[in-house]
């Protein structure tokens, strides 16, 4: 600026000439900053695409020849001398004898890394044990095909899955041609009919990546409602009323009880007030089952429950 005012000044620039330099000057200043920042987006889409491919280029498991199909469970899942580690690491569950009879309501508990997860992941294959097996009505669940296997299940985890679409294709996930009557039925019984009928396009609202617009209560119940309309023979879960306000535990366990009733579920709880009216608790430590007994049972005698039970009283 100060070189071409000495120009102007010495009349060897016009004026307009100046000002139009000046102008393009500014003009071409927001796309060079742009410009510079165009490495910095272009590293960090190469990073997004390379986690996206990773997961693209997983195998898809495919059913064996000679798989059969379940749809129904009509006596017991029992876990016969099941052992498993991850990959090269030390073992999470060792030798674990378990039956959970058709309509029971088993809770596994104990100290975080217990294997409690773990045990009930192996359920739906997300895992293959490393030695024993899982049989559902005498059939190992190696021999069912994937897609018969998890249709009979419903799970419920601590970190609900939700997409950035709207409230009822939230709860209709995964089903076709859902009725929304039926949605509906769901919702209320999961007690989130209220809130969504709140909400400014009730079902209709969209509800952001991994329902960012909901409180975790609200988002938990919605869970709730998808396993509900799912109707699944066999329930699991993990942490579900966890890291929630008193007052959405209470809604979140109120929907749960709705849930469980008549169905075959495995429960996994850190808070052992939820699941003291379970038909059965299985004390889990070190991978090994410790304890095993109705929640008076366990109280009554010497043991890990006893000692977790009391800690969380006197907190």
């Amino acid at each position: 600026l100060w070189y071409g005012g000495r120009l102007v000044i010495d009349s060897e620039l016009a004026p307009a000439n100046l000002m139009m330099f000046l102008v393009a000057m500014l003009w071409v200043v927001s796309p060079i900053k742009n410009l510079s920042k165009l490495n910095n987006v272009i590293q960090e889409a190469l990073a997004s695409g390379e986690r996206v491919f990773q997961i693209l280029d997983i195998p898809t498991e495919s059913d064996r020849s000679g798989e059969r199909k379940l749809d129904t469970i009509e006596r017991n899942i029992i876990y016969r001398s099941v052992s498993f580690s991850y990959e090269d690491g030390p073992e999470v569950l060792s030798n674990i004898d378990l039956e959970i009879t058709r309509g029971e309501v088993v809770a596994l508990v104990g100290p975080s890394g217990a294997g409690k997860t773990t045990l009930a992941d192996l359920l739906p294959r997300f895992y293959t044990p490393g030695s024993g097996s899982i049989l559902i009505d005498d059939v190992d669940i190696r021999d069912i095909e994937l897609g018969s296997l998890r249709s009979m299940m419903g799970i419920v985890t601590q970190e609900t899955i939700l997409f950035n679409d709207t409230v009822f294709n939230n709860i209709a996930y995964g089903l076709d041609d859902c009725d929304p009557s039926a949605v509906e039925e769901a919702a209320k019984a999961a007690n989130a009919h209220r809130f969504i009928s709140e909400m400014p396009e009730g079902y209709s609202t969209v509800i952001g990546d991994r329902g960012t617009q909901l409180s975790g209560g609200q988002r938990q119940r919605l869970a709730i409602a998808r396993a509900l309309l799912k109707n699944p023979q066999i329930l699991i879960l993990d942490e579900a009323t966890s890291s929630l306000d008193v007052e959405s535990e209470s809604l979140v366990q109120e929907a749960i009880d709705r849930l469980v009733k008549g169905r075959t579920t495995l429960v996994i709880a850190h808070r052992l007030s939820t699941i003291k009216n379970a038909d059965r608790i299985v004390v889990v430590e070190d991978g090994r089952i410790l304890q095993s007994g109705t929640h008076e049972e366990l109280i009554g005698e010497e043991g890990t429950y006893r000692k977790l039970y009391h800690l969380q009283i006197r907190a």
